[in-house]
């Protein structure tokens, strides 16, 4: 039992460095991504310090070899990175909400934006009435160009047809 609770700490501490990971990697797409570089290279260290274990025991089960040394501090060793991860990844968090508050929209790039795709919007739908309009305006002109002629067939077939009857 104690074993497997060990391993499960294991396995939560690598999922909190993993997502602390990607986390810092999704910041640094957001306005403050310069902000997050630094947080993205510490958590990544995490990562690939507490894969470590697991590695371990994965080598040990698979050739057979693998025995748990039973200590004192055993469970302490094992604690203590996941406490640290765990407050690392409480901090980012923190982190994130206070960037949010602290660094403001740029309220001119974000009104650019939303006139851009307004006007692209609006471009569209004009198109669309001027097509509309235009297709209209040259059935009504085909229609005009029927009616003048006295006959639905082009001028060219009727006096094809006067001439041969």
């Amino acid at each position: 039992m104690f074993h497997m609770l060990m391993l499960l700490v294991a396995v939560f501490t690598t999922l909190l460095c993993f997502l602390s990971a990607v986390a810092c990697l999704r910041f640094i797409v957001s306005r403050q991504g310069w902000f997050w570089v630094i947080p993205l290279v510490i958590s990544l260290t995490f990562l690939y310090i507490s894969i470590n274990p697991l590695y371990q025991i994965a080598t040990g089960m698979v050739s057979g070899t693998y025995q748990v040394e039973i200590s004192p501090d055993r469970n302490i060793r094992e604690i203590v990175p996941l406490v640290i991860v765990l407050l690392w990844y409480t901090m980012i968090i923190t982190f994130r909400y206070a960037l949010k508050m602290v660094v403001p929209d740029n309220k001119h790039l974000i009104d650019t934006m939303k006139n851009l795709k307004e006007s692209e919007y609006m471009q569209r739908i004009e198109l669309r009435k001027f097509h509309k309009a235009s297709r209209r305006q040259r059935r009504r002109e085909i229609k005009i160009k029927r009616e003048h002629a006295g006959t639905r067939y082009p001028q060219k077939w009727v006096a094809l047809f006067d001439e041969n009857s």
